[in-house]
């Protein structure tokens, strides 16, 4: 490979590599970090459903939400989560960590849902923890405008990935200029 052809390759994996972004919030709301409040969603109440405006031009990487076991709850050895996108279940590895006040005193769990990369087109999140030995709660979130109280509608959840990197008009047209010239400058080397 001539120094040509490795140029025009390291300048075709930079403009890639320029578009990669770290994982964000797409869609979401965060938790009222007060106590437990939340919306019964489990074998009893059936599914809970959230929707949220859906992002444009956005991969889903993971899906993340918060909630507790109620006092006649069996247990996280119980839990048997059904989580949806527009009514399609899915699926993937599901992590819990357990958050804790201040003070110690337990408040709710984080619970993460690894999926696989695909593009974000729903517009609405459903989650039922669905084993009926378990009384489970969406933790609630913040109430809009005032993060001090709970929100009676919304509940706590983030839809995580990445927004599609879309190259502004100018750095696209330069990068098309510079692929131009050195395709113009090796077609006039001798070989």
């Amino acid at each position: 490979m001539n120094a040509i052809n490795k140029t025009l390759v390291a300048l075709l994996l930079t403009a890639g590599l320029a578009g990669q972004a770290l994982a964000d919030t797409l869609a979401g709301n965060s938790p009222y970090a007060q106590e437990s409040f939340g919306q019964q969603a489990d074998a009893g109440s059936g599914s809970y459903v959230q929707t949220f405006a859906t992002p444009t031009d956005t991969v889903l990487e993971a899906i993340q939400w918060w909630g507790f076991h109620g006092g006649s709850s069996g247990g996280a050895g119980f839990d048997s989560f059904v989580v949806t996108l527009d009514g399609v279940v899915q699926s993937g590895a599901l992590t819990s960590v357990a958050v804790t006040a201040a003070n110690g005193s337990y408040l709710y769990d984080i619970y993460t849902l690894d999926v696989a990369d695909t593009k974000l087109t729903a517009s609405t999140l459903g989650i039922v923890n669905d084993s009926s030995d378990v009384e489970w709660y969406w933790q609630s979130a913040a109430a809009i405008g005032n993060p001090g109280q709970a929100s009676a509608t919304e509940v706590a959840f983030g839809l995580l990935g990445q927004v599609a990197a879309v190259p502004e008009p100018g750095s696209l047209t330069l990068m098309l200029l510079g692929l131009a010239g050195l395709a113009g400058l090796r077609a006039r080397l001798p070989r």
